[in-house]
């Protein structure tokens, strides 16, 4: 009976041996000497901080009768002449993952591993970056997104909005000019005078246009204040009365633009990555210039404003980092690399009034721990490549 049972227990222990068999994982740099190509490669994501700045472009056109605004109309704040500027709206921070070039592993599967272990053993995205060893969370494949291209620039279309600027400035501008002539005609002794008419077309100077503008204006009031007191002593429906007077306001709109100016406003998105590095740390990086008149300009272009990026590490993984250094290190084998993200206040400045700040975690900044060599059953966070679930086997 003794035996049996031992028979037994050597059994269980051979069988445990085969389902807990071991792996190496090797991280790969120009140095790595690699003993067997069979095998699978992964990586780990790094942080990428994706910025997007938002500038208005304001656009302000001077109106025909700008110069006669105060004069007939009383209107100090207008237009005083064509203007570009710029100004920034909105900044949004952002962060996404890619593979981190420097965090490249190699798996060495033993032997012992059989071909369905072979088969499940590691599930990766598009990208190469690890997502775990549980089948089950196949449907997480390829969700990290591509990488997006260092600076875009995305204009709303511009609309042609020419055609609607101060539509009324093209009413009559000529009138019919009637000169008398009166000639005088001798015969003998008799002296007979005649009359002739000359008509001509002159064209209207611009204070008799404005003059002109500004006394439709009040006319508009004066017809508004008519509809509105009931002066007309017409029963209109409420619908009627409604359009007829947003008809006419709109109307007054249209004329006091020519006096006032007209100010449109464009919206310009700039898109900018920047990927955090551990000796860039508390320093400000240089991003983009930004000119009231010209807006978003190169870095080498003179004048303007620089826009800046800090990181500054807020030391959750200091703690972690110090017991891996004091670790023993003299394992020949290891299991799957992962990461600890670090935790990091990300600052985007304009000037000392303006700047977004944003926390989030940056895997690049935090440190990288490594797994038992032993076959395991793991879930990482696509994102920063941190542990997600572990399940021995």
């Amino acid at each position: 009976m003794k035996k049996v049972t031992a028979l037994v227990i050597l059994m269980q222990f051979i069988l445990t041996c085969s389902i807990f068999a071991q792996i190496n994982v090797l991280r790969i740099d120009n140095n790595a000497a690699p003993q067997t190509k069979e095998g699978i490669f992964y990586a780990l994501p790094r942080t990428v901080v994706k910025i997007d700045v938002n500038i208005d472009r304001i656009e302000n056109y001077k109106g025909p009768y700008a110069d006669f605004a105060l004069r007939f109309l009383g209107l100090k704040n207008v237009v005083p002449a064509n203007t570009v500027d710029f100004s920034i709206s909105g900044i949004t921070i952002t962060t996404y993952a890619e593979p981190d070039p420097d965090q490249y592993y190699f798996v060495e599967m033993g032997e012992k591993i059989s071909k369905g272990e072979r088969a499940t053993i590691l599930s990766l995205s598009d990208a190469g970056v690890i997502i775990g060893t549980i089948p089950e969370r196949m449907e997480d494949l390829n969700k990290i997104p591509a990488a997006t291209p260092q600076e875009e620039m995305q204009a709303n279309a511009d609309k042609d909005v020419f055609g609607e600027l101060f539509k009324y400035s093209a009413d009559v501008s000529v009138f019919e000019k009637v000169d008398t002539i009166i000639r005088k005609i001798n015969i003998d002794t008799l002296t007979v005078e005649r009359q002739y008419y000359k008509r001509t077309m002159v064209e209207k100077s611009p204070e008799q246009k404005a003059k002109e503008a500004a006394d439709f204006i009040s006319k508009i009031k004066e017809n508004r204040f008519n509809l509105i007191s009931g002066a007309q002593e017409v029963n209109y429906n409420k619908e009627t009365l409604e359009y007829m007077d947003t008809q006419l306001k709109t109307m007054e709109k249209e004329y006091l633009k020519l006096f006032t100016g007209i100010s449109l406003s464009k919206r310009l998105t700039f898109s900018y990555k920047y990927i955090p590095l551990p000796n860039q740390i508390n320093t400000e990086i240089p991003i983009f210039k930004f000119l009231k008149s010209k807006g978003v300009i190169d870095l080498d272009e003179p004048g303007g404003k620089i826009v800046t990026i800090r990181i500054q590490r807020v030391g959750n993984t200091n703690t972690v980092a110090n017991y891996l250094n004091k670790a023993v290190k003299e394992i020949k084998t290891q299991g799957f690399s992962y990461r600890i993200p670090e935790l990091a206040n990300v600052t985007v400045k304009v000037d000392e009034s303006t700047q977004k700040e944003k926390q989030c975690l940056v895997s690049q900044l935090g440190v990288v721990a490594n797994l038992p060599a032993s076959k395991w059953k793991v879930q990482f966070h696509q994102e920063t490549g941190g542990i997600m679930g572990v399940e021995i086997q």
